[in-house]
């Protein structure tokens, strides 16, 4: 009995080793915005994304985008009580810049400070497959440090630091 486990230990060692480790790169910045505790059924219409360079003070724009695909707002979605904000064209690379993201001009989130760096995660498809990616470790939005580490690959947002925009 001795023999079959040692021979069995060993087979089980071998066959496992011999698995191919596969690495695959997602070069995406981020992949949503997640607005946590939205805590109303109004679902917003307009998404501004504007990127600035870094430690500006937000004076120096790079870019701004409002090709969004706004989510949440089903009512099939309502019990996570979010909005979720996906670029329809994905931001690539190190963010090495600040972001001020204004919704439907009345709520604006300055967020600085992203600490971000690539990587290694296992991936979801079975043993020896990993993901290489960005990782968003935390960041600062409207003087508020917030850890980011539970969705790396997301803002993780609170409604509750947004800034109204009085008009």
């Amino acid at each position: 009995m001795g023999i079959l486990k040692y021979i069995s230990f060993f087979l089980l060692v071998f066959f496992s080793s011999c698995i191919n480790t596969e690495y695959k790169k997602i070069d995406d910045s981020f992949s949503d915005i997640h607005i946590k505790e939205w805590n109303s059924s109004i679902c917003p219409k307009k998404v501004v994304f504007e990127r600035y360079v870094k430690k500006t003070n937000f004076k120096k724009l790079i870019d701004r985008n409002t090709n969004f695909e706004i989510g949440g707002c089903e009512k099939t979605e309502s019990k996570f009580n979010q909005r979720v904000f996906t670029p329809i064209i994905p931001y690539e690379g190190h963010i090495n810049y600040d972001i001020k993201l204004i919704i439907d001009d009345s709520l604006e989130f300055k967020i600085t400070n992203i600490q971000d760096k690539l990587d290694t995660i296992s991936g979801k498809s079975g043993p020896g497959k990993w993901l290489v990616m960005n990782n968003i470790k935390s960041l600062i939005i409207n003087s508020h440090k917030l850890d980011n580490t539970k969705t790396p690959l997301s803002f993780n947002i609170p409604t509750k630091i947004g800034k109204i925009i009085k008009k």
